[in-house]
């Protein structure tokens, strides 16, 4: 038997073979027309981000920098002082190397240490350094170490040895029995240990050049009773004596011609209440020096530096003085 013939497809069905090729067609291209559209749009956009930072890093470029401040606390600087408080007594105003005895301030005898400058003074091969009016003089630890060192670089600069220390502390007793003076006992500076009078070995006086008195405020003393300050110090004739204060107080007295009565006050008045004197001085060190007034009561709180060496004075009457080595920070 012969194959049979397939039979021919209607008209109906041919057509709608063509039709569903068709529509399969239009989706491809839809499809694609879709993706060239994302992906033109995606690089459109990309242009735009690109087009926009530039434009932006060129704004920031054509800025001038920013200057960063540090926080007030922060210590990346090594000059910022971070504080702390304490409390003084009534009785601390009393004591210290600022402290100031006249006659209107009677010297209250505090406990203190001192030093018989007989068993403790300087010698070169054997030879003293300075005379001794008396082996029983005294000073205060910090004064006899300075006027030690003082008077031991003079001798290397000189060879000399003429000069005598003539008075130094005092008790009441010894300036009761003192000649020749209209200093009342309990009014005296000698009383404070920091106090030191020189004259040469036959009792003649210093020169008012010379190289002590010139130089002793590099050693942290000036001289108490200067003649032209006689208003202010109350006290005439007496220039020879020298006062301990410490090298930063020294250094700005001496520059300002000022004497202990005038820097006291001038602290007092004019830095106080956050604003501190900033010195230089010839130790080496900077400084910052205030001045705390005393509570009415018998306890003063207080400002104090957690992270420098520092020292506290009373000045005898109504307040504190406080001296920050900016040079020492602690440990």
């Amino acid at each position: 038997m012969g194959n049979k013939a397939t039979p021919p497809r209607s008209f109906n069905t041919i057509r709608h073979s063509q039709t569903k090729e068709r529509a399969q067609r239009q989706r491809t291209q839809r499809v694609v027309l879709l993706s060239i559209f994302v992906i033109l749009g995606v690089m459109v956009i990309s242009l735009l981000v690109l087009g926009v930072l530039s434009i932006a890093n060129a704004i920031i470029d054509s800025l001038p920098e920013e200057t960063t401040t540090e926080a007030p606390n922060e210590t990346n600087d090594p000059a910022q002082i971070l504080y702390q408080q304490i409390t003084k007594t009534s009785a601390d105003i009393n004591s210290g190397v600022l402290l100031m005895v006249n006659q209107n301030l009677e010297y209250h005898f505090p406990s203190i240490s001192l030093i018989k400058i007989y068993d403790q003074r300087s010698k070169v091969n054997g030879t003293n350094i300075y005379q001794l009016a008396s082996t029983d003089y005294k000073l205060q630890a910090d004064a006899f170490d300075a006027f030690d060192a003082m008077m031991l670089k003079y001798y290397e600069l000189t060879e000399d040895n003429s000069i005598k220390v003539s008075s130094a502390y005092r008790t009441l007793d010894d300036q009761a029995n003192l000649p020749g003076t209209d200093i009342e006992p309990g009014h005296s500076d000698h009383h404070t240990g920091y106090c030191v009078a020189l004259k040469y070995n036959d009792g003649t006086d210093l020169e008012p050049s010379h190289w002590i008195f010139e130089n002793c405020h590099k050693y942290g003393f000036v001289i108490r009773y200067p003649e032209h300050k006689s208003d202010k110090t109350g006290v005439t004739e007496y220039t020879h004596c020298l006062r301990y204060v410490g090298v930063a107080h020294a250094t700005y007295m001496q520059k300002n011609d000022l004497c202990l009565e005038e820097y006291v006050e001038l602290l007092k008045t004019s830095y106080s209440s956050g604003n501190h004197l900033t010195v230089s001085a010839l130790d080496g060190n900077s400084y910052e020096i205030y001045y705390v007034p005393a509570s009415s009561g018998d306890l003063t709180t207080f400002n104090v530096p957690s992270n420098y060496s520092y020292t506290v004075s009373g000045d005898n009457h109504n307040g504190f003085i406080v001296t920050v080595n900016l040079s020492a920070p602690n440990a």
